[in-house]
């Protein structure tokens, strides 16, 4: 009586099955710690892994030669999607563990003398008198007291600053950087006279500013605020591009409105009237509630974006195309035709920032960062984006601030994919006419500002408001 030999199974098939059952498990387990699945797409993936995991084992022991070599390659390459799955989760979870997680804002401060000034550093400025704003005053002294002794006295404005070191009354002014930037586009006299020795940063705890609602069923209002600063986010500075985007999830609708930068409102807790880019001087709580008390509306959350945030998104994308309403040449040479524009990082970026080349100023500005917010959203949503999707979190996950939850961002992930329907965007822009008023920021000069539209705050008032009544 003849006995059949068992097949030994050799330590590289073993090797195949308890990687692709480990690889499976924690591939699985990553997605459903990330949570943006809906749960009918979670039981089809488990029911998938089953499957396939459970025929790879079944060939890879099979008695027959062939189809353990044809097992093997089949089930190599299944590892590798594997690795590649997992390494896109962990990235994942890191995005949405640190992006726009900062409780933090960064004020950065100049120390400032005459360019004729024996002060040539900051130990020199040891034992002297040094005017600076009553803003934040105490946490700027404590800075400073680590590096030298000094007296002090505090000015109300950053423009009684500029006055007291030009005409000799102090030798030495401590101011923050986007205050500084508006002294050196209002005041030549200062830029030509004055210069900067020393340098230091401090951060300040955000006041919490959210109003949290169910993302994927009630409506909801976002501030987009894009500061005009490269490099780090953290970084308080003027509010170049001032967005209110309310979503509608139920009716799958964006509502865009652009408000100006030069808009002339009276800033939150200060009482007196400015520039609205001037607001993001004082913090993204000031900007959210500057337009809360105008527009008459409840925003929900914010995003902050800068230069840099636009460049690198933009480019991660492989460029968008923007439907441009106008054909002109920005102040950075970039020409751009009326109807789609192909643009990579640093056209879209001279493409917002453009407002002189335009037929109505600030006003045709705002239309054209509403066109390449939809150009962004629009390639965002396309599938071929997948493909860039590692690329795309590693870009934004510095680039950008919010208030909204990991949990909040995973949600809204989880309706899209359950829903897969596109978004209806529309749009509003704030109206309102030229003139030149005094402003809180610099009181010096009067200055170019844009005197709102009661009619169009009123009625962009009461057409956001009615989204929320549906």
């Amino acid at each position: 009586m003849s006995r059949r030999k068992k097949t030994k199974t050799s330590p590289i098939v073993k090797y195949f099955i308890v990687s692709m059952i480990i690889l499976s498990c924690v591939t699985v387990g990553l997605i459903k710690f990330i949570d943006i699945l809906p749960n009918n797409y979670f039981g089809v993936l488990i029911s998938v892994f089953v499957i396939v995991d459970f025929a790879l084992c079944s060939l890879l022991l099979s008695s027959k030669i062939f189809v353990r070599i044809l097992a093997g390659l089949i089930s190599t390459f299944y590892l590798f999607i594997m690795i590649v799955a997992i390494i896109y989760e962990l990235n994942t979870i890191d995005f949405l563990k640190k992006i726009g997680k900062s409780e933090y804002s960064t004020l950065n401060y100049h120390v400032m003398v005459l360019k004729n000034s024996k002060l040539k550093n900051i130990k020199d400025v040891n034992g002297e008198k040094i005017a600076l704003v009553d803003e934040y005053s105490d946490e700027v002294v404590k800075s400073l007291s680590k590096e030298i002794n000094f007296t002090y006295e505090k000015c109300l404005l950053y423009t009684d600053l500029s006055d007291k070191l030009l005409t000799g009354h102090i030798n030495v002014i401590v101011i923050e950087e986007s205050a500084l930037r508006i002294l050196e586009d209002e005041n030549p006299d200062f830029v030509n006279n004055a210069k900067t020795i020393h340098n230091f940063k401090i951060d300040i705890k955000q006041k919490e500013i959210k109003k949290s609602v169910n993302i994927t069923k009630k409506p909801f209002n976002i501030f987009i605020s894009g500061i005009d600063t490269y490099g780090k986010i953290n970084s308080v500075s003027r509010s170049d591009v001032n967005i209110i985007a309310t979503v509608d999830p139920s009716s799958h609708k964006i509502l865009l409105t652009s408000i100006p930068r030069d808009y002339y409102v009276k800033l939150y807790e200060k009482n007196e009237y400015d520039k609205l880019t001037h607001a993001g001087i004082y913090g993204i709580d000031t900007s959210v509630k500057t337009i809360e008390e105008f527009l008459n509306i409840k925003i929900n959350y914010y995003v902050k974006v800068n230069f840099t945030s636009l460049v690198k998104v933009v480019d991660t994308l492989d460029g968008i195309d923007v439907d441009s309403k106008f054909e002109f040449t920005s102040m950075d040479g970039y020409s751009f035709k009326k109807g789609i524009n192909k643009m990579n990082g640093k056209q879209a970026l001279s493409f917002s920032r453009e407002r002189t080349a335009l037929p109505r100023g600030d006003k045709s500005r705002g239309e054209n960062h509403q066109a390449v917010l939809t150009a962004i959203i629009n390639k965002a949503m396309n599938k071929s984006i997948l493909s860039k999707y590692n690329s795309l979190i590693k870009s934004l996950k510095p680039s950008m601030v919010t208030n909204f939850t990991n949990k909040e961002i995973t949600d809204f992930i989880k309706m899209q994919l359950k829903n897969n329907s596109g978004w209806n965007i529309e749009y509003i822009n704030l109206d309102g006419t030229d003139g030149y008023e005094y402003t809180y920021s610099y009181s010096k000069n009067k200055l170019y500002v844009m005197i709102p539209d009661e009619t169009s705050i009123n009625e962009t008032s009461t057409r956001i408001n009615e989204i929320f009544k549906k």
